[in-house]
């Protein structure tokens, strides 16, 4: 995978949801819209 560098956008993915069905991510940006991803790590 390329790295990307600030200022350049996100490459477009699937993610699985929790309940696991798929969503990519282009769902939710554009039309002026931003996303804001947060990572969380399990640590248990």
């Amino acid at each position: 995978m390329p790295t990307i560098r600030p200022g350049q956008p996100a490459p477009d993915v699937m993610l699985q949801l929790l309940d696991g069905r798929s969503v990519s991510l282009s769902t939710y940006w554009g039309n002026g819209r931003s996303l804001l991803l947060i990572f969380l790590r399990h640590l248990a």
